[in-house]
C-alpha cells in the first residue's frame, strides 16, 4: 500500500513537474552532509588484480504510464587497486520506489582486460546488463557493502555433436554455456558466452566440434534439440579444472 501511495505521488508530482528524461545530480552528491547512501566495492579479476579508473555510477529511474525518468545520483572511479565507495543522497520520494542501480563502464573494461579474462563484448548481456546491478525498493539510507565485481578467466570446453540427421527445415542441434560474471545479484549474475554471434553453437553437419568459451570452475551447458519441429532441452552443469584438463564431451542428436 505504502509503494501504491509512493507511486501515486510521483505521478501526481509529474502532472506539475516534467517526469520525462533525466536529471545530473552528479556534481551535488558531495553536498549530501553525512545523510548519504554509501555503496562500496571493488572491481577485479580472478587472479585478484583491481581494475583502475572504472567510471562507477550511482542511478535512480521511475518508469510507468506518464512516467519515464532518470536521476544520476552519484559517481566515481575505482582507485589503483580497483577499490571504490560511491556517496549519493537519494530522495525522500524515491525511498521504496523506482529501481536504483550500479552501472560500470563496460568500454574500459574493455581496454583493461587481457585476453585471458572474458571482457563484457565476450557474453550475451541480457537484463540487466552484465555491467549493471538493480537495486529495487531501496527503503532506506542505510550502507551497501562489499558489491564486488568480479571477472573470470577465460579457458574453452570442446563438445562433439554427433548424429546430426534433420527432417524438417527449421531442425537444429546447439550447444551454449552460461557463466558467473560480474557483479554477484540475486536477479542475474550469469550470462551465455558468445559462440559466434550469439549464446549457442550450433552443428552444421552429421558429427560436428564446438569449441565453448568457458571459465575455470563452474560451468552451466545447455543442449537445444529441434526435432521435426518437437524442442529438446537439457541443462549439465560442469566443472573445469585449472590446468584445464581438455577432455571433450559428446552429445547425440
Amino acid at each position: 500500500m505504502k509503494n501504491c501511495i509512493k507511486t501515486l505521488l510521483i505521478l501526481i508530482s509529474c502532472m506539475l513537474y516534467s517526469c520525462y528524461g533525466t536529471d545530473d545530480d552528479t556534481p551535488l552528491a558531495i553536498y549530501c552532509n553525512g545523510n548519504c547512501n554509501t555503496i562500496s566495492g571493488r572491481i577485479y579479476t580472478e587472479n585478484n588484480v583491481g581494475v583502475a579508473n572504472v567510471l562507477v555510477l550511482f542511478s535512480y529511474h521511475v518508469s510507468g504510464i506518464g512516467v519515464n525518468y532518470t536521476r544520476l545520483i552519484a559517481k566515481t572511479r575505482t582507485d589503483a587497486n580497483g577499490y571504490y565507495t560511491i556517496e549519493g543522497y537519494v530522495k525522500n520520494n524515491e525511498l521504496g520506489s523506482g529501481t536504483f542501480s550500479i552501472v560500470i563502464d563496460k568500454q574500459k573494461l574493455e581496454t583493461s582486460l587481457s585476453a585471458d579474462f572474458f571482457k563484457p563484448s565476450d557474453l550475451v548481456s541480457g537484463y540487466p546488463s552484465v555491467n549493471e546491478y538493480l537495486i529495487p525498493n531501496l527503503h532506506d539510507r542505510s550502507p551497501i557493502m562489499n558489491l564486488d565485481y568480479k571477472i573470470p578467466f577465460k579457458t574453452t570446453q570442446t563438445i562433439h555433436l554427433t548424429d546430426f540427421n534433420p527432417i524438417a527445415a527449421n531442425d537444429y542441434f546447439g550447444v551454449g554455456n552460461r557463466i558467473k560474471y560480474g557483479f554477484d545479484s540475486e536477479f542475474s549474475s550469469t550470462f551465455f558466452t558468445k559462440q559466434g554471434g550469439n549464446g549457442f553453437g550450433y552443428a552444421d553437419g552429421v558429427n560436428s566440434t564446438i569449441i565453448l568459451a568457458a571459465v575455470f570452475g563452474v560451468n552451466e551447458l545447455k543442449v537445444v534439440k529441434i526435432k521435426n519441429n518437437a524442442v529438446e532441452e537439457a541443462d549439465e552443469t560442469i566443472a573445469i579444472g585449472n590446468p584445464n584438463p581438455n577432455v571433450a564431451l559428446s552429445y547425440s542428436y
